[in-house]
């Protein structure tokens, strides 16, 4: 039982590293290394988080946090073609990958990700005061009052 339990801690504190293999990979890195073209849902996200900037091939600084409404109407300069936007949450919980933790997303397509809560522009049904978000420290979805600050991922429709 010492050893399940000190096992757990261990996983808890840090990373777990499991990677997809390459050769498998559904992102392909363009624009420079900015963006990430997904191939399975044909969305092409934001590399790094809004508020880090790509330096030698990994997302430096912190994430900016913003509320719901100033996510939904920052102006990005990224690379592509298409209108950078707020994922849904049924797009943004698409990049969840369950098999890495703390965070639970593609660390070679998404580097230096923060294990945080990012909005989506997704409304709850059931209050309008209230949004949903999923956290990439474990992938689950949730919904927040719109005026938390939370971390964004930005995305845009096709190539």
């Amino acid at each position: 039982m010492k050893v399940l339990i000190a096992g757990v801690a261990l996983m808890l504190a840090g990373h777990t590293a499991v990677y997809a293999d390459p050769a498998d990979s559904r992102y392909e890195i363009m624009e420079e290394g900015a963006v990430v073209f997904d191939s399975k849902t044909g969305l092409t996200w934001a590399r790094c988080s809004v508020g880090q900037t790509l330096v030698d091939d990994h997302c430096a600084g912190l994430a900016n946090r913003y509320t719901w409404d100033q996510a939904n109407t920052l102006d990005t300069d990224l690379p592509g073609n298409g209108e950078w936007r707020l994922p849904t949450v049924e797009e943004l919980q698409t990049l969840v990958e369950y098999r890495v933790f703390n965070p639970a997303i593609d660390p070679q397509a998404f580097p230096n990700t923060p294990p945080a809560n990012f909005w989506t522009s997704s409304e709850a049904a059931y209050d309008a005061f209230y949004a949903w978000t999923v956290h990439f420290a474990n992938g689950f979805s949730n919904w927040r009052h719109k005026r938390q600050r939370f971390e964004v991922r930005l995305v845009h429709d096709g190539e």
